[in-house]
């Protein structure tokens, strides 16, 4: 009962000094002095006598002073709005906005990685790997081929967010690479992501190197680094690759060392890009800002219906008395 007594405050304090009104109208205020009046009555003992005017006229017992008070007394307490502060409950807060760049060409349907999967199926198991373990940080997604487009926006559902991993097909937005436009996408949506306050983060994973851009990927870099975002590169796919099909190894790592970010190469094998996921996790911790928030739950309503239902008894039982013989 004391802990929940300490938890009572009043929103109206100052209220409470008006329990003493009714003293003061009583013993402060002018009252109209008495007008003293004598009349002769000489039969005035046996008129005394006659009529009983000896006896003292009836006190106010101490029952109805005390309902009186009692009465104002919460009437006043309502006024001052008592409240009760219930327990801070504790959220936590991301701290970290992250988009994942993936590539979705026509090149991403080889099933060239070991055990016979395509590079895009590979890929998919290993980010549903690594949503899962980023419990606490809000994702997005950006896919890009001949163009890019935000296909997942910044959230922390992550069941959403693995549907639409699921969606991923090769070739589904075109042929080609546009890695410098991906990259100026996912800045984008970093930017208007929510909590400004949180760290940025974008992750590019590719298997070919730029030929559809309309922004150049070192512009893209240089604006992902003057917005903050920090940009991970993985390369994945044949190394012995030529032509338009071999990894840009040089331009993913400059877009790393751009941005103040790692760059990885990772041959055809699902283990290895999973261990790649890994150690970007590692990297980047958890962050969360704790915040605690309680409620006020107005008590005002029990006071003042309390004083209501004390009014009403006090006018029914003068009622009943009144209609007694």
């Amino acid at each position: 009962m004391s802990e929940f007594l300490s938890q009572i405050d009043f929103a109206w304090p100052w209220a409470w000094l008006l329990l003493l009104l009714p003293l003061l109208s009583r013993y402060l205020l002018a009252q109209d002095k008495q007008q003293k009046e004598h009349v002769r009555v000489p039969f005035l003992p046996q008129l005394i006598d006659e009529l009983k005017l000896d006896t003292q006229p009836p006190r106010e017992g101490w029952l109805r002073s005390a309902l009186f008070w009692l009465i104002w007394a919460l009437l006043v307490c309502a006024l001052a709005r008592p409240e009760y502060l219930a327990p801070p409950q504790h959220i936590q807060k991301p701290m970290r906005n992250m988009v994942l760049i993936l590539d979705v060409s026509g090149s991403m349907q080889k099933n060239d990685v070991e055990g016979g999967e395509t590079r895009l199926q590979a890929v998919q198991a290993s980010v549903r790997k690594f949503v899962a373990a980023r419990k606490t940080d809000r994702i997005g997604m950006v896919i890009f081929a001949s163009s890019a487009w935000p296909f997942a926006p910044m959230s922390e559902d992550k069941q959403a967010l693995n549907m639409r991993i699921n969606q991923l097909a090769p070739g589904m937005i075109g042929q080609q690479t546009a890695i410098g436009d991906a990259l100026g996408v996912a800045v984008k949506v970093l930017d208007s992501g929510v909590n400004k306050d949180a760290s940025k983060m974008a992750i590019l994973l590719t298997d070919g190197n730029d030929t559809a851009s309309q922004l150049s990927p070192e512009l893209a870099a240089k604006l992902a680094a003057a917005h903050h975002v920090k940009v991970h590169t993985i390369a994945f796919g044949d190394p012995h690759a030529q032509g338009e099909d071999k990894v840009d190894l040089p331009l993913l790592q400059t877009l790393a060392s751009t941005t103040g970010g790692k760059s990885w190469t990772v041959a055809n094998s699902g283990a290895a890009l999973d261990s790649v996921w890994k150690e970007i996790d590692a990297m980047t911790p958890v962050q969360v800002k704790s915040i605690g928030w309680s409620w006020h739950l107005p008590l005002f309503a029990w006071p003042l219906g309390l004083a209501m239902a004390l009014l009403l008894l006090v006018a029914l039982a003068r009622l009943i008395r009144e209609k007694r013989p």
